[in-house]
């Protein structure tokens, strides 16, 4: 699905600017024609990611859990929405409700407002919502998107306070060593410079450093700002995230990773949506939409046009080369068995247990290797300035 840039007056004659999702242009002219608009301009939006907003993940996750409380309950979409938006006037949830409930009154579907919306509900919320509004199960489909989403950010919550530590430490120190290499190391250098004797080699060593970062940190600064717009500007280009996701791919460690954190998200939607209902073809199809990585995306809906044409799905999954082995062979004997939703869900729950552990495994070695190679630094820099009060007190006598 497109995002198109629609230009449109309004019954006053003032023109509005729309980005909505749709198929085609006509149906982008159809959504703006269903909101009381004229369209007097549509065009593709070149707009690469949504926006941020704070609290945004949160607000999404609870929507969806009232939205499948409500609904189960026996309500309409447009009732739920209702009470949402009523008992949430003034918090972000409220408001987005009140977007949402604007966008069904429009004609669109629940999976459609989602779309419209992708700066608060990213991929999957469409796809599974679609899921279920095809299926029948609705409120089933909106509470396993739930799940899947506390879990998530619980696992992320949990690994940013792990991380909080190590990196404060990281930032310190390195904050400390660079004022004791500009501002402390120089002064005895200047002391030995007045004198016009050699210090230890050691000391000459960390003052040599002194000086080099002194000389080469405005210039580090600028090379580091001037990678970062050039990566900016670039990564704005048709095409440059395809191409950085499909180099990363091919990376000798962080590929593999990239591939465990894959199909980890691509099985536990497409679980979901085979547990709502969905046949194989089309829970794959929109799995594959859901998938934040643009070359993972191209090479699974590639595998699905050949499948189109006859081919096997679990060959032409293995073919596109985008998930670990094991997943494409569990992937493949559960189609044989009938059993895939299930065997997509084990293999979720295998590479998202192996990401949580592998994490935290991670985060329990890198602080104590940072704490101690940051005070080897520190207590060499510490000792190269004993060694020359040493020295110095030896050239006295």
């Amino acid at each position: 699905m497109k995002h198109w840039l629609v230009h449109a007056t309004n019954t006053d004659g003032i023109v509005e600017e729309l980005l909505v999702a749709a198929e085609t242009e006509l149906a982008a002219a159809g959504q703006a024609r269903a909101r009381g608009l004229t369209p007097i301009g549509i065009r593709v939006s070149t707009k690469q990611t949504a926006k941020k907003i704070r609290g945004a993940a949160a607000a999404a996750t609870r929507l969806a859990r009232e939205l499948s409380a409500s609904i189960g309950a026996g309500l309409t979409v447009e009732r739920a929405l209702q009470s949402l938006e009523k008992f949430a006037e003034n918090s972000l949830s409220g408001r987005v409700a009140r977007d949402l409930l604007v966008e069904i009154r429009a004609g669109n579907s629940l999976s459609q407002s989602f779309a419209q919306m992708p700066d608060i509900f990213p991929p999957p919320f469409a796809q599974i919502a679609e899921a279920g509004e095809a299926s029948g199960s609705l409120a089933h489909s909106l509470a396993d998107l739930a799940d899947w989403r506390e879990q998530r950010q619980k696992f992320e919550s949990e690994m940013r306070g792990s991380l909080l530590y190590p990196v404060i430490l990281l930032i310190f120190s390195a904050l400390a060593v660079i004022g004791l290499l500009l501002f402390v190391v120089p002064r005895f250098e200047q002391i030995f410079i007045d004198m016009g004797s050699e210090p230890p080699a050691f000391a000459g060593m960390v003052f040599a450093s002194s000086r080099g970062l002194t000389l080469w940190l405005p210039i580090i600064g600028g090379i580091i700002a001037a990678v970062v717009l050039a990566l900016s500007i670039w990564l704005r280009r048709p095409g440059a995230r395809l191409s950085m996701y499909r180099r990363a791919h091919h990376l000798p460690v962080f590929g593999p990773i990239m591939r465990a954190f894959l199909a980890a998200r691509f099985n536990r939607v497409l679980a979901v949506l085979l547990q709502n209902g969905l046949s194989t073809a089309p829970a794959f199809r929109l799995a594959a939409a859901g998938l934040a990585d643009l070359y993972a995306k191209q090479q699974l809906q590639a595998a699905l046009v050949e499948v189109r044409r006859g081919g096997s799905l679990p060959e032409q999954i293995i073919n596109a080369n985008i998930l670990p082995p094991l997943a494409t062979e569990i992937l493949r004997i559960g189609e044989e068995t009938g059993d895939i939703a299930p065997a997509a869900k084990r293999l979720a729950d295998l590479y998202e247990g192996r990401l949580e552990r592998g994490t935290k495994l991670v985060v329990r070695l890198a602080e104590p290797l940072l704490i101690g190679f940051v005070g080897l630094v520190v207590g060499a820099i510490v000792l190269s300035i004993l060694l020359a009060l040493v020295s110095i007190n030896e050239i006295g006598f």
